[in-house]
């Protein structure tokens, strides 16, 4: 019933019984019994109602029931399954409503920050992809949450990754999954080739050993290259870089990766590889995703590439050919770097425009929950963000190598906490690219990179 009238009528209602009771006996058989009273009361108190009585009025028995609350969220479509499993449960226990929008990798950035930059879309909770969590933040979209994760709470939670999503003080989304970049093996290849994985220390190893596998003709190439993105940084370059002791930008974002050799030590690295025929030269063209069809092949002796990736090779026979196959070692270093890689995560942030935040704030915390992330690392094949489920059972029961790549993670960082890095991104696949086609020489791309770098920060 509209609430306008059902006030005016409360009111009609009141105001003819106090009419009746000021009345003459003999009018006051006039009054309808239904409208002065429930229908179980005794006629005979409607000429007197008591003041609980007229309470009673107020409410009739036919009152609406109030709608449920929707909460509304944009995500990547990769974690599907367990936001659906754990959804239903979410609405079963609080009655809560929880709609999903899923937008694949491609894009999702392009999704959220034109969504955001429109008002936020409706949406009260958002992913937040480590890579363009600085440009997200940076815009002030997102509410703080800091009360989701106490003082005494957050030595639960992988320090890492809780560093990463918190800015001046504040958490700006709920740590949900994380992973990094991984070095695996085929493991048949290897031992056709007679190289022992726990020999792989450096880069200067790891090129021994492709010499190895090509003279024994135990594969069609040691290693494919990702020169395109979205794979070329955390999965080639950018990782090389950063295991050689490199850093790309200072603390104003200037670039310095010209400075010292690691970065063009790791274009020279590439170039080696392809010149050699040790490299796949096809790998110009290939993305993160494509390499690991490539590594599925079983003709390819090793794959640098994300935690999911790593395990779908060894888990997924839609995906791979290896599987029960496939082992992990520590991305290479260098003399003073045992090893380095770059990591990613996902979180969960609330919007600002959010018109049920306190409802928002409760799926957050259910689905970044142990349980979920249990599921989610079991299903998913991303690692969790909670400590405790590190020495899980189920999940290294699961995860054939967890603990290996699970190792990988102490020798990790995030990228640069820059707000056009996944612009820059851009040109260094590009520069990687003319590296390994020879349309540029190592120190050509350096150079061209040190320009584009300064445009784009400067835009």
């Amino acid at each position: 019933m509209n609430r306008k009238i059902f006030v005016f009528l409360s009111v009609l209602v009141f105001t003819t019984m106090v009419l009746a009771a000021c009345a003459p006996a003999a009018t006051s058989t006039t009054a309808p019994v239904e409208e002065a009273a429930p229908s179980e009361a005794p006629a005979v108190e409607v000429a007197t109602p008591t003041e609980a009585t007229v309470e009673e009025e107020a409410t009739p028995t036919n009152a609406p029931v109030a709608e449920a609350v929707t909460i509304r969220m944009l995500v990547r479509p990769d974690e599907g399954g367990n936001i659906e499993k754990f959804r239903t449960q979410f609405e079963s226990e609080t009655g809560i409503k929880v709609s999903v929008d899923y937008v694949a990798w491609s894009d999702i950035s392009n999704k959220t920050l034109t969504t955001l930059a429109a008002g936020g879309g409706g949406y009260d909770i958002v992913f937040m992809p480590s890579a363009d969590a600085s440009k997200l933040i940076a815009g002030g979209w997102f509410e703080p949450i800091n009360e989701l994760i106490s003082e005494d709470q957050k030595a639960d939670w992988v320090s890492a990754v809780l560093d990463f999503y918190t800015a001046d003080g504040n958490l700006m989304a709920m740590p949900w999954y994380a992973g990094g970049a991984h070095m695996a093996y085929n493991k048949t290849i290897l031992e056709t080739a007679g190289v022992d994985p726990t020999t792989i220390v450096t880069w200067d190893d790891f090129m021994a050993a492709c010499k190895t596998i090509k003279e024994a003709g135990a594969a069609d190439f040691c290693f494919t290259p990702s020169a395109k993105y979205a794979g070329e940084f955390y999965y080639n370059w950018g990782t090389m870089v950063l295991s050689r002791g490199g850093t790309f930008f200072d603390d104003s974002g200037a670039p310095v990766f010209q400075n010292s050799t690691a970065a063009l030590d790791s274009y020279a690295f590439l170039k080696e590889g392809i010149d050699k025929g040790y490299f796949n030269p096809a790998g110009v063209a290939m993305d993160d995703y494509e390499t690991l069809i490539d590594f599925g092949t079983g003709k390819t002796a090793f794959m640098l590439n994300s935690t999911w990736s790593a395990t779908q090779a060894n888990t997924n026979p839609d995906l791979s050919t290896l599987v029960g196959k496939v082992g992990y070692i520590l991305v290479p270093g260098t003399g003073n770097v045992r090893s380095a890689a770059y990591l990613y995560a996902g979180g969960l942030g609330l919007l600002k425009t959010s018109e049920h935040k306190e409802e928002a704030k409760q799926f957050i915390t259910y689905l970044t929950s142990a349980e979920a992330q249990k599921h989610h690392a079991i299903e998913g094949a991303n690692m969790p963000t909670r400590v405790a489920l590190f020495e899980d059972a189920d999940i290294a029961a699961a995860w054939d190598g967890f603990a290996d790549l699970a190792a990988q993670l102490s020798y990790g960082e995030f990228v640069p906490a820059v707000s056009w890095l996944d612009e820059w991104r851009h040109s260094v696949a590009t520069s990687i690219q003319d590296v390994m086609s020879g349309t540029k020489s190592p120190q050509e791309a350096i150079d061209w990179l040190v320009t584009e770098t300064d445009r784009i920060r400067n835009q």
